[in-house]
């Protein structure tokens, strides 16, 4: 059996690591007066004396040339990427006209009043020529204003109003001043579109339509059932209920609603499976895989998890292809370090934060406790195992399953905790059991809406409805499991970090102790697996307000 320490390589960390490093310091200063070109040319000079030294095998000093010449670069790729990412506006609020290009329109409710979402600016006034290729968040009235769509350039007179520079440690603004947001248009009106999406987009929307008229075939007499529905499968948070929203927020199931890589993970290995039974060749099935995956990103909204775990999954898939020793680290690694380059900024968002240092906390210590516990689970161990009758072989696997999804849960909870106190200020013990409970459920929903899926775009609409309503009946098993169990004592606390940096501190230390433990093998000379827990019960109890 190969060693958990090869399984675990990932060379590209030697760029992530010092690549974060440079672009959080960029974050926090501003470029210097003299410009940015010192750093390049340190960046250049480090390399070069990076790659001589390498030559001759120089260890320690090669690494450490690497690391000064990548985060240099770091810093040097966030100002060129976002010059304006320091300056700060102190102008009053003001009426302005200008065209925006929408990158990310947010999902509408049924009665919302405004159409939101996030844009770039394109033109402006002879006056506001500064904010061309700026960020914004816009909030125009929907009564009154063309429906955005992404991709989209549309002329837009609204009250432009500064980011408070103050209030940004909290809350929507913290969302926004992490993603370069200087500035909210409200009380907007989408006048008129100047450039239409391209024919791609409008494919897209018309895709997600028809998605969304088969999988709501049979349900329209359970209008609650089919919210879920289409969140789980599409993404549609705006759809729910606020109780819903509460329920699956406070007992940290609310990510299934989140295309990301739950989803993604669900879909691939349903089509993996399917073309496997149909015996295609694994080269092109991992084409076909990748590209009805890429489909279902861009159709569902092409949102940053979901472009993240579709990254994941191609290096994942492609390793196999071509037969290269990939592991799930590295190509998580391989994902990051893409994602950063493409989008420095997405480093300082909730989503990248939270998404990756569970999927990481998955890999380097889920799988290793598994085989841990599974050591211990001999339900027989007096019986020969050519012995076994059927219902020996079923109660060993379920307990096998069992062990394995609740090592998975265990391990996201430490790892998630930071970040839902952090962002949300919810302490949720009661994930521990409800996502032992929800995620098996949320997978079966949604297997059975790909195949509602597929048999709708053939023409098949009776076996459409009819997964729709097995899909149907595990949401409304699932809810209720939820809208009941949340109120046991104990299922969440109301919680928040005694200081702001704490958050991502926490997050930073939780997934270095996990890695600092996979690189020891979790050895008991080391604590075996106690030292995250010791490390998140410390965080509680000394850095946590309750209530």
């Amino acid at each position: 059996m190969p060693s958990p320490a090869l399984q675990l390589r990932a060379p590209l960390l030697w760029l992530l690591v010092p690549l974060m490093a440079g672009l959080a310091v960029a974050q926090q200063w501003p470029a210097p007066a003299c410009g940015l070109w010192p750093f390049v040319v340190g960046a250049g000079c480090a390399g070069l004396v990076a790659l001589g030294v390498a030559w001759f095998d120089r260890t320690k000093l090669w690494m450490t040339c690497l690391f000064v010449s990548v985060g240099l670069s770091g810093f040097v790729l966030l100002h060129t990427r976002y010059p304006g990412l320091h300056q700060w506006e102190s102008r009053p609020p003001r009426e302005i006209t200008v065209t925006l290009e929408v990158w990310q329109p947010f999902p509408v409710a049924p009665r919302a009043r405004n159409l939101t979402g996030l844009a770039t600016i394109v033109t402006t006034g002879e006056y506001d020529r500064e904010l061309v290729g700026r960020r914004v968040y816009y909030s125009a009235i929907r009564r009154i204003s063309l429906t955005p769509l992404r991709s989209g350039r549309y002329l837009i007179q609204g009250v432009l109003e500064p980011l408070s520079r103050d209030q940004s440690a909290g809350g929507f603004n913290d969302y926004l001043a992490n993603l370069g947001i200087r500035h909210r248009l409200t009380r907007a009106r989408l006048q008129r579109e100047v450039t239409p999406p391209g024919r791609f987009q409008v494919f897209c929307g018309a895709a997600q339509d028809r998605l969304k008229s088969i999988l709501s075939h049979g349900l329209a007499a359970y209008p609650e059932t089919l919210s879920l529905y289409l969140g789980i499968l599409l993404g549609e948070k705006a759809v729910l209920s606020p109780e819903q929203q509460n329920a699956f927020m406070r007992s940290g199931t609310f990510h299934i609603f989140s295309v990301s890589g739950l989803h993604v993970g669900v879909i691939a290995m349903a089509l993996q499976g399917c073309l496997r039974l149909l015996r295609v060749p694994r080269p092109p099935a991992v084409a076909v895989t990748l590209g009805v995956l890429w489909l279902y990103v861009q159709i569902t909204g092409a949102s940053s998890p979901a472009l993240r775990s579709f990254v994941m999954t191609a290096f994942l898939l492609s390793s196999h292809v071509f037969r290269l020793p990939g592991n799930a680290f590295a190509a998580l690694t391989a994902s990051a370090l893409v994602t950063l380059l493409l989008d420095p900024l997405q480093l300082f968002s909730t989503g990248f934060q939270m998404s990756y240092s569970v999927v990481a906390a998955l890999i380097v210590m889920s799988r290793p406790l598994t085989e841990q516990w599974l050591s211990r689970w001999k339900p027989f161990a007096l019986l020969p195992k050519v012995d076994w009758r059927w219902w020996h072989h079923a109660i060993d696997a379920r307990g096998r399953w069992l062990i394995g999804a609740a090592a998975a849960c265990w391990t996201a909870f430490l790892a998630s905790v930071p970040s839902g106190i952090g962002f949300f200020g919810l302490f949720s013990p009661g994930s521990l059991l409800a996502n032992l409970v929800i995620i098996p459920l949320s997978s079966a929903a949604m297997i059975a809406g790909f195949i509602s899926l597929v048999c709708g775009l053939v023409g098949l609409l009776p076996l459409s409805a009819l997964c729709n309503l097995v899909a149907a009946a595990i949401i409304k098993v699932a809810d209720w499991l939820l809208q009941h169990g949340i109120n046991l004592p104990g299922m969440f606390f109301i919680a928040r970090f005694r200081a702001d940096w704490l958050a991502p501190v926490s997050l930073v230390l939780l997934t270095a102790v996990m890695l600092a433990g996979a690189a020891g093998r979790w050895s008991r000379r080391y604590g075996g697996y106690w030292p995250p827990f010791v490390v998140l019960v410390l965080l509680v109890i000394f850095g946590v307000k309750f209530g």
